[in-house]
């Protein structure tokens, strides 16, 4: 049976009555910015938030939400509705409409006046994206969406939208986030350079990077969290991977999800993927695998970089690595004897190059691999231009004499290869300068690092 109007009613009333003013206290602030939003007018542009299950797009929502209050928008202008709610389900072909309408008989001054629509994980709604394009072009509204399918989203915005719509990624909290929500976010640079302060941030940052940035996970015990991490990952690959893509074999891409987050910030082969299937009995083969991966990453679940000079060909013979959406996920899925602070480091790093990136094209931040046979773990700019704005290294500790020359050596020669002048290492603790003949390469904390602007 479908939802009926009275449950929808008690749903966008219930938001207002009881989740509404209880928000003040309990978020924290996102640094993702949507810019400012528009008077609602028909034609306007929608917002559209993708980002893994239980990253914070919810909370998101209501903070754009608190802030429309903060400026004098009147409750009853605004309209949330959480579409994941088991309530809603077996979704109507008229969900929407119901919804909208539902709010109107509510609200009847927000059809006159403008109404600011706040859309709660829509990916799975039928036809969602014709509703949401027939409510742009006909109605006064402002228009906020979330969903955990960048794809989904992606393809139906590009069909139904026309334009009409920007896209944000959220991910889980960044180290300043997680900072923030800790009552411990350095608020100047003068508070990085306390001897004091950056001890306490460096213990800050391995909590982090075993913690992670999951909003729910903060603060539990190794045990809890790593159950409730789990968690996320098995509900990510049922909902919206297997049931959304239809892949048969939900065992295997079980499998391949854990083998996937555990490779954070290792080199994958698709090659070997498919044999060590075949080794279990099952041969899905390398168009599949790669589909598959394609599908954790569509759900935020890991996401791929490729060598800089893209090319399919050198994905199947391993230019390509994968890194989970959280330093915390990744650690809750490895094997207790393993001490993986070092790939969960360059999994931060990852993400906050995720989170910072501007030009959202396939490549902007890759690895690379040199002529010589040494890599360099990130390379920011345009792989068609064969052009480079940043050159990057994460190594946890440059103690040893070789672990150093090898990164140091590795830089140099992506240095002269695309002109660059500097270069950077970014390590747990160590800092300073390294003159080389190409330039200067800088070694930076990532503490500080990942705090600045």
């Amino acid at each position: 049976m479908t939802a009926s109007r009275a449950t929808i009613a008690m749903l966008l009333e219930d938001f207002h009555q009881s989740i509404l003013p209880s928000l003040a206290d309990e978020a924290i602030r996102r640094d993702l910015s949507l810019g400012k939003p528009p008077r609602p007018k028909v034609g306007n542009t929608a917002k559209v938030i993708v980002g893994m299950r239980r990253s914070g797009k919810t909370f998101r929502l209501y903070q754009e939400i608190l802030d429309l209050r903060a400026d004098g928008v009147d409750p009853g202008r605004i309209c949330y509705l959480n579409f994941d709610d088991d309530r809603l389900r077996p979704y109507d072909e008229n969900l929407i409409d119901q919804v909208l309408e539902t709010f109107y008989e509510l609200h009847p001054e927000a059809r006159s006046q403008g109404a600011y629509l706040f859309f709660d994980e829509m990916q799975d709604v039928p036809d969602w994206g014709v509703a949401m394009r027939r409510i742009l072009d006909t109605e006064k509204v402002t228009l906020f969406l979330t969903g955990s399918s960048s794809r989904l989203l992606s393809e139906d915005v590009a069909t139904e939208f026309r334009g009409r719509s920007l896209s944000y990624e959220l991910l889980p909290y960044s180290f300043r986030e997680f900072l923030r929500a800790r009552g411990e976010e350095p608020l100047s640079p003068a508070a990085l350079r306390s001897k004091e302060r950056a001890s306490r941030l460096r213990g800050l940052l391995r909590r982090y990077l075993v913690e992670g940035g999951f909003p729910a996970a903060q603060d539990l015990d190794d045990l809890e969290r790593a159950q409730l991490l789990q968690g996320y990952s098995q509900l990510t690959v049922a909902r919206d991977v297997v049931e959304r893509f239809g892949f048969s074999h939900a065992a295997y891409v079980r499998g391949l999800a854990r083998a996937a987050i555990t490779s954070s910030g290792r080199d994958v082969s698709i090659s070997r993927l498919d044999s060590k299937g075949r080794s279990q009995g099952y041969t899905p083969g390398r168009a599949k695998i790669a589909e598959i991966l394609d599908a954790f990453e569509d759900a935020h679940l890991a996401y791929q970089a490729y060598d800089f000079s893209y090319s399919a060909q050198k994905i199947r013979l391993g230019g390509l690595k994968l890194y989970a959406a959280d330093p915390g996920l990744y650690w809750a899925s490895i094997p207790a004897s393993d001490d993986g602070l070092a790939f969960a480091l360059e999994t931060a790093v990852y993400l906050e190059l995720r989170r910072r990136r501007r030009t959202g094209r396939l490549g902007d931040i890759a690895m690379l691999k040199l002529a010589s046979g040494k890599e360099v773990d990130f390379i920011e700019g345009d792989a068609a231009l064969d052009d480079a704005t940043a050159l990057i290294q994460v190594c946890l500790d440059l103690g040893r004499e070789s672990t150093r020359k090898r990164e140091v050596s590795a830089l140099q020669e992506a240095m002269a290869r695309f002109g660059k002048a500097e270069a950077a290492i970014i390590t747990l603790e160590e800092e300073g300068e390294v003159p080389v003949p190409e330039g200067l390469i800088r070694i930076t904390p990532a503490w500080k690092w990942l705090l600045e602007p």
